[in-house]
């Protein structure tokens, strides 16, 4: 761990920041996000404009569309970490912004439902509602015909992103995405990979910080044995768009991620895997504070515009 990291983490424990398992869910809420304590100031863009997405069971859901090049032709629908229980489009304003910047696309960042008050799998049919809402309002949204769609997201929205993927890929007269791109995914609930044993404290998020967010997500621990909470227990990832998938070194998350990634390899699928080296979870947030968070932001930024070239 290089000494920008070290001295990070000590800031973090002399300021007696918590860990989550011995927080209510209101108490968790009030802090700060990582985003709105690190990232700096979103980027004024060209297009940052609010819109509601309708779900199949009557609620609204809140959006933001944001556009800096007037030529963008592909939408990236973006879905907030926060292990399904934290976060909000405006916590993760600063990067969605800078992502619709470096990238040139169009991004729309969704304000998914939270558990506890909505558990699995109701942030999973909100993700699959505003993929098919964003696809069916793109052209508008853009002025010009839509010629990629992607579904991103990072930790717990990363998971988000990958599943309704999956339900839309298999619709019959779906516009599923063209590509899905996944930050440090949380892909399974079995907690028993060397990298959970090995980052279980001291790394920002640790083992009891992921337990207390399975607790609220996903209460009957049998429930999560279902792909569409745990998308590495789906015994057929063919026919899933290309990948680009990241994880972080210092991650609890990290091995589960990368079998997932080796999963979509052996079915076929064009995945795109890359361990950040040195980096912590969440380092999308500490892009601007640590440089190998930025140099990780970076390969983000760059292979996504790669891809939407």
């Amino acid at each position: 761990m290089d000494q920008p990291t070290l001295d990070l983490l000590r800031r973090t424990r002399t300021r007696g920041r918590q860990p989550l398992s011995g927080l209510s869910v209101q108490q968790a809420r009030s802090f700060p996000s990582w985003y709105e304590l690190l990232f700096g100031p979103a980027p004024e863009l060209a297009l940052m404009r609010d819109v509601r997405i309708a779900t199949a069971d009557g609620a609204s859901l809140h959006a933001r569309l944001y556009a800096d090049d007037a030529r963008a032709d592909s939408l990236v629908v973006y879905f907030h970490g926060g292990g399904w229980v934290l976060g909000s489009v405006a916590a993760f304003e600063p990067c969605t912004a800078l992502l619709a910047q470096r990238t040139g696309a169009a991004l729309l960042s969704v304000d998914y439902r939270l558990a506890p008050e909505h558990p699995f799998p109701t942030p999973v049919l909100d993700a699959e509602a505003a993929l098919e809402f964003a696809a069916a309002h793109a052209e508008q949204w853009l002025g010009r015909p839509l010629r990629r769609l992607v579904a991103m997201g990072d930790s717990a929205g990363a998971t988000l992103a990958t599943v309704a993927t999956r339900r839309l890929a298999r619709r019959a007269g779906a516009r599923a995405p063209d590509l899905q791109v996944l930050v440090y995914p949380v892909t399974d609930a079995g907690f028993d990979t060397p990298s959970y044993r090995e980052f279980a404290e001291g790394h920002l998020l640790g083992a009891d910080d992921m337990r207390w967010f399975w607790d609220h997500y996903c209460p009957d621990a049998a429930r999560r044995a279902d792909p569409d909470a745990s998308p590495l227990r789906e015994p057929d990832l063919s026919g899933l768009p290309p990948t680009l998938l990241y994880t972080a070194e210092l991650d609890p998350l990290r091995d589960e991620g990368e079998a997932y990634a080796r999963r979509l390899q052996q079915a076929g699928v064009d995945c795109r895997m890359v361990r950040c080296p040195g980096v912590l979870h969440s380092f999308m947030a500490m892009a601007r504070v640590l440089p190998l968070a930025g140099q990780a932001f970076d390969t983000v930024c760059a292979d996504l515009r790669e891809r939407l070239a």
